[in-house]
């Protein structure tokens, strides 16, 4: 059974569904098998926090989706209706970019954020005191907050076959989760309750990605 609260198993699992839709959505037109959309939802939702808990180390294992193999199964049904059912996938071509963008957005706010807090909870208790070992856990907190969440994308990218999305210049990517996590580590260390410093780093990645996102809609409706 997964460890931790309810809130943080239903942002995870939030991100996690998010990213699986965004990578269905990303590979329409390649001409995928069931498994071929479930192999790319699979790695781009997951992956990220895969890469993360490796990082981390043994006290990071299980694999968050070992602990908690719903995630498969989630990941997996959704990929069976995508690929099945027609009207659904009309449905979501009519606002392709919109539940794209807003799926992606979504998916790298809940996993950046979390992926910081997870990074904070392992990595707080060996942190040396003083100014240097909190500059040193902000940093490690902002970067696994950035790879749990921006990694999943440039796996999706480069299965099927695309030049990364979050490498491109303009997206702020990973200026937003670097952002984010940061906040979301240093409310932590001024004592914040984690759920707050959560909402806290997630709101600042969704706040620097939307008005990119929005200020190109005309463009790719």
């Amino acid at each position: 059974m997964r460890a931790g609260p309810y809130w943080f198993i239903l942002i995870e699992t939030l991100g996690i569904l998010s990213f699986a839709i965004n990578a269905m959505i990303v590979a329409k037109g390649k001409n995928l098998s069931t498994f071929g959309i479930f192999t790319c939802a699979f790695a781009t939702a997951l992956g990220g926090g895969t890469l993360r808990d490796i990082l981390l180390g043994p006290q990071a294992q299980p694999f968050f989706w070992v602990a908690f193999p719903f995630y498969i199964v989630a990941v997996f049904v959704l990929a069976i209706v995508y690929a099945n059912i027609d009207l659904l996938r009309r449905l979501i071509g009519k606002r392709d970019y919109l539940v794209k963008e807003m799926a992606e957005l979504l998916a790298l706010a809940s996993l950046g954020a979390l992926g910081a807090a997870k990074a904070f909870n392992l990595l707080s208790s060996s942190a040396t005191p003083g100014l240097i070992g909190a500059a040193h856990l902000l940093i490690l907190c902002a970067f696994f907050g950035a790879v749990s969440a921006a990694f999943g994308s440039i796996i999706r990218d480069v299965l099927l076959n695309e030049f990364p999305a979050a490498m491109k210049p303009g997206v702020w990517t990973l200026e937003a989760l670097f952002a984010g996590s940061a906040v979301l580590a240093a409310l932590r260390m001024m004592d914040v309750p984690q759920p707050w410093a959560v909402l806290a780093g997630f709101l600042v990645i969704i706040g620097i990605r939307l008005p990119i996102i929005l200020s190109r809609w005309p463009k790719a409706a």
